[in-house]
């Protein structure tokens, strides 16, 4: 008998939205480099790119079993309550209130997420916590698929229990990080005072101030991540209960 293959989970994937030259003059345009996509391949999911669109669409996560919130430009400072530093750069308020609407849905429906550096920072943004504007320092000059520096894991955490361990590289690309930390959120990493990574206790959460995506394809420990979003992912598919607790 022929072994019947379960389709692989459908991954959300978050995009920019941002002014680029067209044929037409300058554009809004969705841009999202590769290699998230390429990542959750990778790790045996299907991924699809959600534009970020002016009217946002009723079903917007309808069968998909996954979200993956995606770096890039800065979170505009009104939604916490700050006026902008000079330095800040690449906001788009129609992202900000389309990928809001992905968080809050995502949540209604229980689906797994795994947040990347600005989907860190958004998530932490909407749980009431802030950001600092700009630090210095942590924007690495070396190639992306290198490590800028070690973190060091909580061992009771998800995280810890995904890579295997409690330390691994990361590498470094952003010029924010979080302030005050959003309600209902534990820290699981750390470098130096930086907050690296959090999860929520009780939604199926994981957030990431790094950019594990470049790192995918030579570190295990960033792969895993990836590969534990499909899982979760996968098991919501189907039904099945995923430990969320630390």
């Amino acid at each position: 008998m022929d072994r019947v293959l379960m389709p692989t989970p459908l991954i959300a994937v978050s995009a920019e939205r941002l002014p680029r030259d067209s044929a037409f003059g300058v554009r809004d345009s969705t841009l999202q480099v590769l290699e998230y996509a390429e990542a959750v391949v990778s790790a045996g999911g299907r991924p699809a790119i959600l534009p970020a669109t002016e009217t946002i669409p009723g079903d917007l996560l309808d069968g998909f079993s996954g979200l993956l919130l995606t770096g890039g430009g800065d979170l505009s400072p009104e939604m916490y309550g700050q006026e902008p530093d000079d330095r800040v750069y690449g906001i788009s308020p129609i992202r900000d209130r389309f990928e809001t609407a992905l968080v809050h849905e995502a949540q209604r429906r229980g689906l797994p997420v795994l947040a990347i550096c600005r989907g860190l920072q958004l998530i932490n943004v909407l749980r009431g916590g802030t950001l600092i504007q700009h630090v210095d320092g942590h924007w690495q000059t070396r190639p992306s698929n290198e490590f800028d520096h070690e973190i060091t894991v909580v061992p009771e955490s998800r995280l810890a229990a995904t890579i295997g361990g409690t330390a691994m590289g990361v590498n470094s690309y952003h010029h924010q990080s979080i302030d005050k930390l959003g309600a209902d959120l534990n820290v699981v990493a750390w470098a130096g005072p930086v907050i690296e990574a959090f999860e929520d206790p009780v939604h199926d959460l994981i957030a990431v101030q790094w950019h594990p995506e470049h790192l995918f394809r030579n570190s295990p420990h960033n792969h895993a991540l990836f590969e534990d979003l499909v899982r979760r992912a996968s098991a919501h598919k189907e039904g099945k209960p995923v430990h969320v607790g630390t």
